[in-house]
């Protein structure tokens, strides 16, 4: 029984209890799951000639227009390296490696992560983790963003830096929808919130 319009330039919160679905329509407004009943329409410029069902499009046009943040960091990471982690998109994207390591090299250091570029992503601690996956949801430069729980394990300097960020994601225009139960980030950040009820 959900609605909801997401538009660029504006960041809007999902809250409500464990259990109400918030994971779930983030899955379904990023694309990764199919809905059963109702639908999920991209329109244009995001959907260009793609079709408006964001799940029928292939994974690369996905991963170029729609960057994710699970709930679980691990569910995405793909490499045995954190740097790679933040190339892999970019390159998916069509960039040059050039490029991609760039945009790496910039999204670690914002993120304190430099110092663990050589590291395998699962070895990080909880923190690390959830920096790192938004990272790698930045990494390509979507129009849309979908985090559930970006502040999850974060201390307040990292919580701040990861406010700033996507807020300036937001000012640039980039759609952002976030899955929270941190009423201070949503105090921060949001220009509307979608409460869920319980099931």
């Amino acid at each position: 029984g959900v609605s909801l319009e997401l538009c660029s330039g504006e960041a809007l919160a999902v809250t409500g209890p464990n259990g109400s679905g918030k994971s779930t329509l983030a899955l379904l407004l990023g694309g990764l799951l199919r809905p059963s009943g109702g639908t999920v329409l991209a329109t244009p410029p995001l959907a260009e000639s793609l079709g408006g069902d964001p799940g029928r499009w292939f994974a690369r046009d996905l991963a170029a227009r729609v960057g994710s943040v699970f709930q679980d960091p691990e569910h995405q990471f793909l490499t045995g390296r954190v740097v790679d982690e933040l190339t892999i998109g970019p390159l998916r994207a069509g960039a040059d490696s050039s490029t991609a390591r760039v945009r790496a090299d910039e999204l670690l250091a914002r993120l304190h992560l430099a110092h663990l570029a050589e590291a395998n992503p699962f070895t990080l601690s909880g923190g690390e983790k959830r920096r790192l996956s938004v990272a790698t949801a930045l990494a390509a430069g979507p129009s849309v963003l979908i985090l559930d729980e970006p502040t999850f394990g974060q201390d307040r300097r990292t919580a701040v830096e990861l406010l700033d960020l996507l807020a300036a994601q937001r000012d640039a225009g980039t759609a952002i929808c976030f899955v929270t139960h941190d009423a201070a980030f949503v105090e921060a950040l949001a220009d509307r919130t979608l409460r869920l009820s319980s099931p």
